[in-house]
């Protein structure tokens, strides 16, 4: 019965997939205006939203949260972006990944 139970999630899995929604790790941060921030998320259109931004005096943190697939017609990732506006130009504030910890490096636009 075990068996049974673990060949048909399997099935499941390869054919339909399994998706879940949770926090993703930025792959790129964009400078697209003073105030704003293009971010790359290794996702194929999971609908990323801000999960987090908290603005200091020192740095800008922020975490993506998107839909992963694994199997399925949609298990291969690809990548989503999403635009963030902050309250403040991000001048030489360090940028944080809210997901890993990490430091991003920002591209100018």
């Amino acid at each position: 019965m075990l068996l049974a139970v673990a060949v048909v999630a399997v099935a499941v899995t390869l054919t339909r997939g399994v998706s879940w929604r949770d926090q993703v790790p930025v792959t790129r941060a964009i400078l697209s205006a003073e105030d704003s921030l293009t971010l790359v998320v290794n996702t194929c259109g999971g609908e990323p939203a801000v999960d987090l931004l908290r603005e200091q005096n020192e740095t800008v943190e922020v975490a993506v949260v998107s839909t992963r697939t694994f199997g399925g017609s949609g298990g291969e990732d690809c990548q989503d972006t999403i635009e963030v506006k902050l309250q403040a130009p991000l001048g030489d504030r360090n940028l944080v990944d809210g997901a890993t910890g990490d430091d991003l490096a920002v591209d100018n636009g």
